[in-house]
């Protein structure tokens, strides 16, 4: 029942949740006649909208996500991780739909995939842990490829969430680990598993530096232009800290 709470509440303060009940208020509005009140409404609503698929926005909600994981403004690199008990690779990198393929799908994630036989290549960790549904038929085909061999990775089963996962891992008995995820979810994966897993040390390892990369340009007036494709990776971020401030405020 919290899962599918979390995920509606999710859904309602993202910025297209937050244009949709802002397009229906305002209708609302004009239905009953207050025309004024509709009409500022729907210029809030456009605004909201126009603000949330502008790169400039990178700077304010996604980069600051990843700054803390930079080492002199660069990605570290991972001869600089201390070693661990193992490698924790959270899931949402890479998925499969047999209906129609028999191969496996790289999502936008699927640095952290790398990541993983990065840090394992340069041995800071025994094994492997993946999480999420299936990654027999996606992540570890993928890391077996990478040449690294089945009897070093295993998986959590059934976590659906970050909660989930660092409840998994605590479990497990496990002193330190290496954390890898995507760069702009780690601050929230570090505090859930503080939260949740509070006899493990966690070493973040991030991968996925997206808002970062995105940002290492100079500034240009295109930046402040409606750009669709930015406008999900803005949208993860404002999940990103909403779920950080909500953690925070109710822990």
């Amino acid at each position: 029942m919290v899962y599918y709470l979390n995920k509606t509440v999710g859904f309602v303060i993202s910025p297209i949740g937050v244009a949709i009940l802002g397009g229906i208020v305002a209708l609302l509005c004009a239905r009953f006649k207050r025309q004024r009140m509709a009409k500022w409404l729907g210029w809030l609503t456009i605004t909201w909208l126009w603000l949330w698929m502008t790169p400039i926005m990178i700077w304010f909600a996604g980069v600051p996500l990843e700054r803390e994981f930079l080492v002199d403004g660069r990605v570290p690199m991972v001869e600089t991780f201390p070693e661990a008990d193992a490698i924790v690779l959270l899931g949402g990198s890479m998925g499969i739909e047999t209906n129609i393929s028999s191969y496996a799908e790289m999502w936008s994630g699927a640095d952290r995939v790398w990541q993983v036989a990065r840090l394992y290549k340069a041995g800071k960790a025994p094994k492997v842990i993946a999480t999420s549904g299936r990654v027999e038929e996606t992540t570890f085909p993928l890391l077996r490829e990478f040449g690294i061999p089945e009897d070093a990775m295993t998986r959590v089963d059934d976590a659906r969430n970050t909660e989930e996962e660092a409840k998994s891992i605590e479990k497990m008995g496990i002193k330190r680990i290496l954390l890898v995820t995507s760069a702009w979810h780690m601050k929230r994966a570090r505090l859930m598993f503080e939260k949740y897993a509070p006899s493990v040390e966690v070493v973040c390892a991030p991968a996925d530096f997206e808002n970062s990369i995105a940002s290492a340009r100079p500034f240009s007036f295109t930046d402040f232009l409606p750009d669709p494709g930015v406008f999900m990776g803005n949208s993860v971020a404002l999940h990103e800290w909403v779920g950080i401030v909500g953690y925070k405020l109710f822990r």
